[in-house]
């Protein structure tokens, strides 16, 4: 009996051991646990239609609303849903886009949005699966696949920056579409876009290839240049081919007037069909008569 009592004493005292050390130890390395989800959820705040806008100079140059914002309290971050937006690139000119969903830093004033839409002046909508927007810096781009649709231009690509103080949009790779003139619509493809907003100018860059209805062309680069919503001229430079019913005109250079319907070569044109080639001074071709005219020709027959 006095052995079991001193067993149980013991026992005792061993268990009040144990939860001192355990307590002690509790004290001074206090084991790291993870926050319970009603704590971090308090770290964001939901909104429903919300607003967001910056200034420059006293001025709102961008804007954008949200049917929904979860708000983040620990830093200045906000992912949205259900998109629309607005940005003034210039005083006289908006830009409105939308998207499906999206995060905004409004600290640094850039953001990215998910199956954004584009309109400029209501004269090309822009679409891609995402656009990266830098509201302080002027730059909107991509590594996505694009989709440029207007009334006189249908353009597909990859990737793309704007910059806003240059006022240029380029599109980086792999461009293909169709330009719609007066005279017909002429599809093209060139490794690189650039649009120049303030010269109303198009630029096709590396390995370009035109096509109309009665004339294809080959070059290095082509240049569009417009007046309003009316293409003026195009001028074409390195390598230049013109294919035609069988005949071909080579030149460094070639220019196109709309209005006049007529294409000049320069820069030691030749024109080629069959075994025939012949020089000259300039190269014109009447868009119209689909017909070759060479000024100040010299003739050289090939034998077979």
């Amino acid at each position: 009996m006095k052995n079991r009592k001193i067993i149980v004493y013991i026992s005792l005292i061993l268990i009040i051991v144990v939860c001192i050390m355990a307590f002690y130890f509790f004290l001074r390395k206090p084991v790291r646990t993870s926050l319970p989800k009603s704590i971090l959820e308090k770290k964001v705040i939901v909104f429903k239609d919300v607003k967001y806008s910056g200034e420059k100079k006293g001025v709102v140059d961008w804007e954008i609303k949200a049917d929904m914002a979860r708000n983040f309290i620990d830093r200045p971050v906000v992912e949205i849903e259900g998109i629309d937006g607005q940005y003034r690139p210039k005083p006289d000119v908006i830009v409105y886009f939308s998207g499906k969903k999206g995060i905004i830093n409004t600290e640094e004033e850039k953001g990215t949005v998910e199956e954004v839409s584009i309109n400029y002046k209501k004269e090309y909508t822009l679409k891609s699966r995402y656009m990266d927007f830098d509201f302080r810096n002027g730059i909107t781009s991509t590594d996505a696949p694009i989709d440029i649709k207007g009334e006189r231009l249908t353009l597909r690509g990859i990737g793309l920056i704007a910059k806003t103080d240059e006022e240029t949009v380029r599109i980086k790779k792999d461009i293909s579409g169709f330009v719609l003139t007066d005279k017909g619509r002429f599809r093209f493809e060139s490794d690189t876009f650039l649009y120049m907003l303030k010269e109303n100018q198009f630029i096709l860059d590396g390995r370009v290839v035109m096509k109309g209805e009665a004339l294809n062309l080959l070059c290095s680069r082509v240049s569009i240049k417009s007046k309003g919503n009316d293409i003026e001229m195009a001028e074409a430079t390195g390598k230049v081919r013109l294919i035609s019913k069988g005949s071909m005109a080579k030149g460094e250079k070639a220019v196109y007037y709309f209005k006049d319907d007529i294409v000049t070569l320069t820069g030691s044109p030749k024109l080629v069909r069959e075994n025939v080639e012949m020089d000259g001074d300039s190269i014109t071709y009447d868009m119209k008569k689909g017909r070759f005219n060479v000024n100040m020709p010299k003739v050289r027959i090939e034998r077979q």
